[in-house]
C-alpha cells in the first residue's frame, strides 16, 4: 500500500504494521504504555482503523467501521472450533494458549502437535449480507513454513450438523461451501499480518475462516473483522503504468507520435486513479491503456516473435505435452526435461517435479527456464514475459500452487552471443516469483551492434528454500519481443523477404543435388528426364537469385500469408510453383528409380554376408546359394546397361525375391545332426512349484526356467511377479506367453557336454520379446558363468534410452518398445494375444562363435534390423537370466517373453592361427593331457605357455 508522501509499504510484512504504529505519535505512546502495563496488546499496535486502505488477495479495500470481533479470541479460545478428523480432539489438544505471546506483549495461540489437515475455524455471521469485510490475522513461525488460510461462505439455511461441528467435515471443510480465499502464506520468525476480504452479495450466509496445515510452534493472534468497501487496487495501476512507460521510454519517440497514439493520454488516465477511486474506474483505465498500447506497438514497433507458430507467445497451452524440449522457437531448461501440459493453469508448465525432490528434481542450484536466439539489428527492444513458481504441498498428488511458499526468483535477460567467448549481457531484470500470481518482467534494451542475441528467462531457487523436498514447478506466460530499428523496412517486410529467399535457396539446393545425381556413376536410370528439368529450372532460379531486396519487398502487402500450396499472388507461392516443386519432384523420382536399381545390390550384399557366416559352415546348400548370387549379379549387370521401364523394375524385384528365397533355403540346409538343442521353452506348460526351494519353474521341450518371484493367480496390491499370461476378471489369458515381472527367471544349462569344451562350435541364443517402455525400468537378459559374472547381455531402460548392460555394442534403437498404454488393454479390440500384432515383437539372437572367440547380436523388429560388430569373449555361459526391476508403480503394464532357444551348432575349424592370447586367460575348465610333447587344454594346443587356436 502507499503511505504518506507516496512511500510504498508492503502490505504483507512487518513494515506494514510498524507504519501503523508510528503514523500518529500520540496513539503510539498510549499503545506502548498499555502494552507495557497490561501485556495484552499487539506488539505492533496494528488495528484496522476507519478510513484505512488495506491490500488483500481479492483487491484493495477501505475500512469503513470498527472491528466486528468483540471476543478476545486468543485468550480463552472464544469463537474457535477445532478442525480435526479425530472426534475426540479439542482445541486444547492442538493449541496452547499464550505459549510465547506474552514475551511480545500479545495474546496468541500456539500449535502443539502438527497433524496434517488439523487446525481451527472461526464462525462469523455478518448483520449486513451485502457488506464487505476485511479479515486480519497475525501469524508467526519458522522460516519456510506455510499455513493454509481458507475463507468459505455457507448459506445459513443449508448447514447440516451430522456428526460434524458447525457445518465442517473431518477435513475442516464446510458441507456446502463457496470458497472466497484458499491460499497459504509463508511465515517467518517475526509476526506478520495477513489480510483477506469477504465480499457480500446480499445472500445471508455464515462465514467460516479456517487455518489448517499448521506445523508445530506456529503462533496465531489478533483476529480482526472490519466492514470495508472495495476501492481501486493501485498495484494494478502501477503495473500498467510500468508497462506503458517502458515502451514510451524505450526509444526517442517524437512528441507527435506519443500524442497522436494516445500514450500520454494513457499515463494521465492511470495517474488519475487515486486512493479513493472505485475499482470500476481503474478497470476502465487499465483496459483503455492496454488498447492504446496495443495500437501503438502495432503501428510503431516490430513483433520479433511473430510467425505461424503461436507457441512463441506462451499465451496458450497444448494437451499431450510431456517433456517437450522445444516449443516454437524456444528451448526449455533444464536439459532432458521439458514443457508439460497444464490445462488447469492455462499456461506453459516448464516441468513439475514431484513431492520428495528438492527444487528442479534434486538440482536446487540449477535454474528452470526458456531461451531462444534471434538476429537483431541495432535499435530499441523490449522483452516481456510473465512467470510464477511454487513448491508442492506435502500431500502427494496435490498440484495446488497456492502453497504459500515463495521459493524462487526470476531473471529475464537479453545477452549477445559471441563465438568462443562468454555471452555479453546487455540487460537483465531480477524479481521475486509468487506461487499464485504471475510476476511481469519487462526488459528494455538498446542494441548497438547487429548480431545474434539470446533472449531468455530463468527461475532460481532461493538459498533458504534449497533443502525443501516438496517438489517444484515454474510457469511462463505471455512472452513478447517488440523492437524498433532504423531499417527502411519493418520486420514484417523483412520476414517476407526471408520467406522468398528461403524458397529460392531451396531451389538452388535441389539443383545442386540434381547435378550430383547426374554425375554419380551409381545413378544410371532416368538421367534424360532429370537433365531436362534442370535445364528449365536453373534459368528461373538464377533470375530469382538476381532480385534485389527492393524488388522483392515491392511485391509485399499487409495481408500476406505464407503459402506454397494455395494461390496467393505473392512471390513465395510463385517461386515454389514455377521452379522449386518441379526440381524437388524430379530429384525424388530420379532417386526412387535408382533405389530400385540399387536394391538388388543390397540383396546381393546380404546374401554374400550370410554365405560367409561361420554359423552356416556345415550348410549343404552352399553351391545353390552361390549360383543364386551369380544369377542376381547377371541380372544387375543387364539392368545397369538398360534404362528404366516398369518391366525392368519388375525384373529386379523378381530377382531379389528369388535371391532371398535362396538365402532362406541356405539357412535351412544346416543338417539337423549339426544342431544340438540345449534349451527350448515356449511357456505353454504349467508352472510347477518346487516344494524344497519354494520356487516355480516352467519346463519346455528342453530345459526349464526357474523364477525368483512368480504367481499362478492374479497378483494383488504391490505384488508384481512373473506370470503365465494375465488375469482378466479371474480368467487367465495368453497362457503361452511369459509376463515379465520383478526379479529373475533363470535357465541353467550345459552347452559343453564333453570334456573337450566347445571346440570351434557356435552357441546361438534366440528369443522374442514384447517390450513396454516404462519410466526408470530396465528389462532384458544376460548370459552368465558359474560365478554369476556377465559374459554377454542386453539390459536396457527403453523409456529413457539408457543401457545398463550392452556387452555386444548392439544398436538398441532397433528394438520396438510400446510407449504408454498396456499390452492387456481392457477393450475387446485390444485384448488379443501379443502375436496378433507382429508390429509389437522384437526378435533377438546372440551368436557366440568359439572358433573365433567373438560374439555378436542380431536384432529384428518393425523399428529395423541390425547386426552388431563382433566383440571378443573368453568363457562359456552356463546361465540365461531374464530380468526386470519392476515395482508396483505400473501394475497394468508389463513386458512379455517367448520362444527361448539355446542351440549348439557345429562349425568347421578355422584355417591358420586365428588369434594368439595368454593361455592362462583362456583356461575355463581344463582337461589336461600330454600329446606329442605338447600340453592340450580344452582341445587347444599351447606353445611355450601361449594358447593357439
Amino acid at each position: 500500500m502507499f503511505g504518506k508522501k507516496g512511500v510504498f509499504l508492503p502490505p504483507k510484512s512487518i513494515t506494514f504494521y510498524l507504519y501503523k504504529l508510528t503514523k500518529n505519535k500520540t496513539v503510539m505512546k498510549k499503545r506502548l504504555l498499555f502494552a507495557f502495563m497490561a501485556m495484552c496488546a499487539a506488539v505492533s499496535g496494528y488495528a484496522l482503523e476507519q478510513g484505512e486502505f488495506v491490500y488483500t488477495p481479492q483487491g484493495r479495500f477501505q475500512i469503513t467501521g470498527a472491528n466486528q470481533n468483540a471476543n478476545n479470541a486468543f485468550q480463552d479460545f472464544t469463537g474457535w472450533t477445532v478442525v480435526s478428523a479425530s472426534a475426540e480432539k479439542e482445541l486444547k489438544d492442538i493449541f496452547n494458549m499464550n505459549a510465547n505471546g506474552y514475551a511480545d506483549g500479545i495474546n496468541s495461540m500456539q500449535s502443539l502437535d502438527a497433524t496434517e489437515g488439523e487446525g481451527m475455524s472461526y464462525k462469523f455471521e455478518p448483520s449486513d449480507a451485502s457488506a464487505s469485510y476485511v479479515v486480519s490475522y497475525k501469524l508467526k513461525g519458522a522460516t519456510a513454513v506455510s499455513v493454509r488460510v481458507k475463507t468459505v461462505a455457507v448459506s445459513t439455511n443449508l448447514i447440516k450438523i451430522n456428526s460434524i461441528v458447525d457445518g465442517f467435515d473431518g477435513e475442516g471443510n464446510p458441507t456446502t461451501e463457496e470458497t472466497v480465499a484458499n491460499t497459504a502464506e509463508e511465515l517467518s520468525e517475526n509476526w506478520q499480518t495477513f489480510n483477506y476480504a469477504i465480499v457480500g452479495d446480499g445472500t445471508p450466509r455464515t462465514w467460516y475462516i479456517s487455518l489448517t496445515g499448521i506445523a508445530t510452534n506456529i503462533e496465531i493472534a489478533d483476529l480482526q473483522i472490519a466492514p470495508a468497501v472495495q476501492v481501486a487496487d493501485l498495484r494494478q495501476r502501477d503495473a500498467m503504468l510500468e508497462k506503458i512507460n517502458v515502451y514510451k521510454n524505450c526509444y526517442n519517440w517524437s512528441d507527435a507520435v506519443l500524442e497522436d497514439m494516445g500514450m500520454n493520454e494513457a499515463v494521465e488516465l492511470l495517474n488519475a486513479i487515486g486512493d479513493g477511486s472505485p475499482q470500476v474506474n481503474l478497470n476502465e483505465a487499465v483496459t483503455t491503456s492496454q488498447e492504446i498500447l496495443d495500437e501503438f506497438l502495432k503501428a510503431n514497433m516490430d513483433d520479433y516473435l511473430a510467425g505461424s507458430n503461436r507457441d512463441n507467445y506462451f499465451d496458450t497451452w497444448r494437451t499431450k505435452w510431456q517433456k517437450v524440449s522445444t516449443i516454437g522457437d524456444w528451448t526449455c531448461l533444464p536439459a532432458g526435461r521439458g514443457f508439460w501440459e497444464n490445462a488447469a493453469q492455462g499456461c506453459v508448465d516448464l516441468g513439475h517435479f514431484q513431492n520428495g525432490a528438492t527444487w528442479n528434481n534434486g538440482a536446487p542450484t540449477t535454474p528452470m527456464g526458456v531461451y531462444m536466439q534471434k538476429t537483431l539489428d541495432p535499435g530499441s527492444y523490449v522483452f516481456s514475459i510473465e512467470s510464477k513458481a511454487a513448491v508442492r504441498e506435502p500431500k502427494k498428488g496435490d498440484w495446488n500452487n497456492d502453497d504459500g511458499m515463495k521459493p524462487a526468483y526470476g531473471i529475464a535477460y537479453i545477452v549477445k552471443v559471441v563465438d568462443g567467448a562468454d555471452p555479453d549481457t546487455i540487460v537483465s531484470v531480477v524479481k521475486g516469483l509468487e506461487p499464485v500470481n504471475m510476476t511481469t518482467f519487462l526488459v528494455p534494451a538498446t542494441i548497438a551492434e547487429a548480431g545474434i542475441y539470446e533472449i531468455g528467462f530463468k527461475s532460481y531457487c532461493k538459498e533458504t528454500h534449497q533443502s525443501l523436498a516438496q517438489g517444484s514447478v515454474t510457469y511462463v506466460y505471455n512472452a513478447s519481443l517488440w523492437g524498433k530499428n532504423e531499417n527502411i523496412y519493418n520486420q514484417k517486410q523483412l520476414n517476407y523477404e526471408a520467406d522468398v529467399r528461403e524458397q529460392i535457396s531451396t531451389g538452388r539446393t535441389q539443383l545442386t543435388t540434381a547435378f550430383e545425381n547426374l554425375a554419380n556413376a551409381d545413378y544410371l536410370w532416368g538421367k534424360a528426364e532429370l537433365t531436362a528439368c534442370v535445364d528449365t529450372v536453373e534459368t528461373r532460379i538464377i533470375a530469382y537469385e538476381d532480385l534485389t531486396q527492393d524488388e522483392i519487398i515491392a511485391t509485399y502487402q499487409e495481408d500476406y500469408v505464407k503459402s506454397t500450396s494455395e494461390e496467393t499472388g505473392y512471390m513465395v507461392y510463385e517461386v515454389y510453383q514455377k521452379a522449386v516443386k518441379d526440381i524437388i519432384a524430379a530429384n525424388r523420382r530420379f532417386t526412387a528409380l535408382n533405389d530400385t536399381l540399387a536394391s538388388i545390390q543390397t540383396a546381393i550384399d546380404y546374401a554374400e554376408a550370410t554365405y560367409a557366416l561361420r554359423i552356416y559352415d556345415v550348410a549343404t546348400g552352399k553351391a545353390d546359394l552361390q549360383a543364386a548370387i551369380n544369377t542376381a549379379k547377371d541380372v544387375q549387370a543387364q539392368m545397369k546397361a538398360s534404362q528404366y521401364s516398369e518391366e525392368n523394375a519388375a525384373t529386379i524385384v523378381a530377382a531379389i525375391e528369388t535371391l532371398n528365397e535362396a538365402v532362406e533355403a541356405f539357412k535351412a540346409s544346416v543338417p539337423a545332426s549339426a544342431i544340438a538343442t540345449i534349451v527350448d521353452i515356449d511357456f505353454e506348460n504349467d508352472a510347477v512349484l518346487n516344494e524344497e526351494s519354494q520356487l516355480y519353474s516352467i519346463a519346455g521341450a528342453a530345459g526349464a526356467m526357474e523364477f525368483s518371484h512368480f504367481s499362478t493367480t492374479a497378483p494383488e496390491g504391490e505384488d508384481s511377479p512373473f506370470q503365465q499370461g494375465h488375469w482378466d476378471n479371474g480368467e487367465q489369458k495368453w497362457k503361452g506367453y511369459l509376463r515379465v515381472g520383478n526379479g529373475t527367471g533363470t535357465v541353467n544349462f550345459d552347452p559343453v557336454g564333453t570334456t573337450e569344451g566347445m571346440g570351434t562350435d557356435i552357441l546361438k541364443i534366440s528369443c522374442d520379446m514384447y517390450i513396454q517402455g516404462l519410466s526408470k525400468r530396465f528389462v532384458g537378459f544376460t548370459l552368465k558363468n558359474e560365478v554369476d559374472s556377465t559374459l554377454a547381455g542386453l539390459y536396457r531402460n527403453y523409456y529413457d534410452g539408457a543401457d545398463e548392460v550392452n556387452t555386444l555394442n548392439a544398436d538398441m534403437t532397433k528394438v520396438w518398445a510400446k510407449s504408454g498404454g498396456t499390452y492387456n488393454d481392457a477393450s475387446p479390440a485390444d485384448a488379443e494375444e501379443p502375436t496378433a500384432n507382429p508390429l509389437e515383437k522384437t526378435s533377438f539372437e546372440v551368436i557366440m562363435d568359439y572358433g573365433t572367440m567373438t560374439a555378436y547380436a542380431n536384432i529384428s523388429s518393425p523399428a529395423g534390423s541390425t547386426t552388431s560388430t563382433p566383440v571378443a569373449f573368453t568363457e562359456v555361459p552356463v546361465k540365461f537370466v531374464l530380468q526386470c526391476n519392476y515395482d508396483n508403480k505400473f501394475a497394468t503394464r508389463r513386458c512379455w517373453f517367448d520362444n527361448l532357444k539355446i542351440q549348439r551348432i557345429g562349425a568347421g575349424a578355422v584355417d591358420g592361427i586365428q588369434e594368439v592370447r595368454n593361455a592362462a586367460a583362456k583356461v575355463v575348465a581344463p582337461s589336461k593331457m600330454i600329446k606329442n610333447g605338447r600340453i592340450i587344454i580344452n582341445g587347444k594346443y599351447t606353445v611355450s605357455g601361449t594358447l593357439v587356436k
